[in-house]
This record gives C-alpha cells, structure tokens and sequence, in this order.
C-alpha cells in the first residue's frame, strides 16, 4: 500500500484482498445546499465502507492516521493535513508536508502492517486506508479505532471517495468544490480525445520482466481508457496478468506505457529481446509515465489524466 512503484502493487496484490464498490452514507447533504456550511457533516456519522464494515465516527476528527499516500493526499487537499498524526512510510511523500509526519508502517512479514502498538500511542479517532489487511484492520476495530477502507474502482468512484473522506474530516464543502473541479477537467479530456479521433490503442507495463500488466478491472485501466487508451489486455482475466511478448507482437499497440521504476527508461525498453518486434517500439512510442499521478487515487490523479491524453494525442 505504501510503495509508489507499480511493482509493489504487484507484489502487494498477492497479498491483499481487493474491495470493491462505493460506500454508503447515512445522513448526507440535503441535494442542493448552496453553502459549505449548510454542506457541514452531522456527526455522530455512521458510513458502511469498502470492506462492508459499518463505521461510527462520533465527532469532527481531530487525530487522523492516513495509511496509503493516496488518503494522506486527500486529506491535505481536503485542508485537514494538520490532523494527520500519522502516516504508513516514506512514500507518503505529497504535499512535502506529510513527510514530516511520524510513520507508522513496517510490521508484518510483508513490511506493509501498520504497527500496530504505534497506532494506539497516537490515540487516533480515525484511521483511513486502502484495501488489505483484515487481520490488522480487525484488531484496531478491536481496540477501539474507527477504520475506514475506501478503494476506488475507477475514476467516479475515486470522486465518490474523496466526497466521502470529505464527510468524515467535515470538510464536504471543499470536497465537494475540488471534485467539481477534476470532473471538469475530466470532461476537456475526454472532448479533446474526441476531437482528436478518438481512442490509441496501447499497453501498460506494470513490471518486468516478467512482463506484467493491467486486467479491465483495475482502477488504472479505467483512467487510461479516460485518457483516450484503447488497452489490448481487454481480455486479461486477473487485474495483473503476465503476458507474453508473441502476443504483445501480434497484437501490435500503437502506444506502450510504462514507468521509470519498472522499465528505467525507453532505450532500457527497445534493448530487450524481442521488443524490436513491437510496433510502439519501432516507431518510437514508448512513453514513461510519472506512477505517483497514475496509480494513486488520489486529487492528483486528474494531473495523470491529462499528462496521459497529452502523450497519447500529441498536438491535440
């Protein structure tokens, strides 16, 4: 959960159980309230969360541990970083701010447990996190700590997310103004994609070697397909599939993507065997994307969005 590289949600994906679908929320925001006031959460809020688990946060926090980068940069954006007491490690890195944050992460024989002993000691009133974990997560519920689970599943779920972090940090009014915003930018892209004819087809490294890549139902996959992508990996029946380069040859992608930690850099990608085959190889279509923007559901990853059209329709 902690790593920025898409070689550790890899390897983290062998170890965590994904959760899907959006939360609910009992009370919300009357529909059309004008004002951020009239937006303020009424606690006690109560909210069933991504992993099922019904959640009762009595009051405002005040003492908040944030264990993915993605909640960590949430939360900030949200301006409720000064809340935040606690975060997993070292990639929780945006803004600069939550560097200075006390780390709570490296237990488990994975090293991606919180500390369990730490976490107390901060006398946090909520915890805020990704999928994964349940042993962990039951034995804080255990201990009295409000754990929340929020895992997208694609772009408006990520929306729906951060209304949600929004609710619990009483903070919806800004919520509300800052997923307005990436839902804006987010229709410009798919206009621009539009008048740019539409969709490329492309690939999506994760890791190699081997080579490993993204299923459809990944919340990746779905942020490139909003950035004018047409993955040939539609068929993949697991969310990080290997894949062999004689199917990659023969199903010759316009475009391959992939990131500085996985591929180091495009002469590093041509320079292996078989790769002079591809048709994004031989004519110069590689493109290293910044990972932190893409696989981070979080604010930023509609910055990732955009970068992403931009590379994939240059000039539109």
């Amino acid at each position: 959960m902690r790593n920025r590289s898409m070689g550790a949600i890899v390897a983290l994906s062998l170890v965590l159980t994904a959760c899907a679908g959006s939360p609910t929320v009992a009370p919300q925001a009357s529909p059309g309230s004008p004002s951020v006031e009239a937006q303020a959460t009424a606690f006690p809020l109560t909210i069933t969360d991504d992993d099922g688990q019904q959640v009762t946060v009595v009051a405002p926090p005040r003492r908040i541990v944030t264990f993915a980068p993605s909640m960590t940069e949430i939360v900030f954006a949200l301006g409720r970083g000064d809340r935040v007491v606690g975060v997993a490690g070292a990639y929780d890195d945006y803004p600069p701010a939550a560097k200075a944050v006390q780390e709570v992460g490296g237990a488990g024989d994975f090293g991606v447990d919180p500390n369990v002993e730490e976490v107390v000691s901060l006398q946090p009133d909520l915890f805020l996190t990704i999928s994964g974990g349940d042993a962990w997560k039951q034995r804080l519920r255990d201990l009295g700590i409000p754990v929340v689970t929020l895992d997208a599943t694609d772009f408006p779920d990520l929306l729906g997310d951060i209304r949600e972090v929004g609710d619990l940090v009483d903070a919806r009014g800004t919520a509300d103004e800052l997923t307005a915003d990436m839902q804006r930018r987010a229709d410009d892209v798919a206009a621009s994609v539009e008048r740019a004819g539409g969709p490329v087809t492309c690939f999506f490294e994760v890791y190699y070697p081997p080579l490993t890549t993204l299923g459809p139902d990944t919340y990746i996959y779905d942020l490139l397909q909003r950035a004018g992508c047409d993955p040939v990996t539609a068929s993949a029946k697991s969310d990080y599939p290997t894949w062999s380069i004689e199917k990659l040859v023969a199903e010759s992608p316009d475009v391959y993507l992939t990131t500085p930690e996985s591929a180091k850099s495009v002469r590093a990608v041509a320079a292996r065997p078989g790769f002079d085959a591809i048709t994004a190889v031989t004519s110069g279509r590689v493109l290293l994307v910044d990972p932190d923007l893409v696989t981070r559901a979080g604010p930023r990853a509609i910055d990732g969005l955009e970068e992403l059209a931009a590379a994939l329709h240059p000039g539109s």
